[in-house]
């Protein structure tokens, strides 16, 4: 057998018997990896919160009408998409019930207390009337959670006070009493 047909013969070997050794070692296979929306809220209290209840001690002294709680705690969950939703904002607004002639109600947020992680969102700075409108309380939320329960996300602070239009003490009536639904909504931008 001539050089030129031994080689010609050793390279087919190698090409056909390489080829088999090289596929046994390796392989290849997809992974999909998802990344999930996410968009959650959950309201945190303590107990019922309950606006108004001073009263008048000694004969004529005005009832004093100012009284804040800070007992509730927003708690959410957020992933978002930053091609389709880059944010998200938490609005509030009184879903049911009227608030009496006389007084006003203002809403104010702490920020983030920093048991969660992500891009929190943006608390309103100062104290801002609560009305059947959807005020927005925090905004610029990411991909974010903040923890579970009280103590953990935005602290909330509910003010009763007296208000500034005229004659609002003779406007004050005890009938009119009521009970308020307030609304919590974690939106997208």
């Amino acid at each position: 057998m001539t050089t030129t047909y031994k080689n010609i013969a050793m390279f087919l070997f190698l090409l056909v018997f390489g080829n088999l050794g090289a596929q046994e070692r390796h392989g290849s296979h997809k992974i999909n990896i998802t990344i999930p929306e996410v968009a959650l809220i959950n309201v945190y209290s303590n107990s019922a919160i309950s606006l108004g209840n001073n009263s008048v001690v000694e004969a004529g002294n005005a009832l004093n009408m100012e009284e804040t709680n800070n007992s509730v705690w927003i708690n959410y969950s957020s992933i978002v998409g930053s091609q389709t939703q880059p944010s998200r904002d938490i609005s509030i607004r009184i879903a049911e019930g009227t608030i009496p002639n006389g007084v006003k109600l203002y809403v104010k947020v702490e920020k983030d207390m920093g048991a969660g992680a992500g891009k929190m969102g943006r608390p309103i700075s100062t104290s801002q009337e609560l009305t059947a409108n959807p005020l927005t309380i925090i905004t610029d939320i990411g991909s974010a959670y903040t923890g579970v329960g009280t103590h953990k996300g935005n602290n909330v602070h509910f003010t009763l006070k007296l208000s500034d239009e005229p004659n609002a003490y003779a406007k004050l009536d005890f009938n009119q009493s009521n009970t308020l639904v307030i609304n919590y909504t974690l939106s997208d931008n």
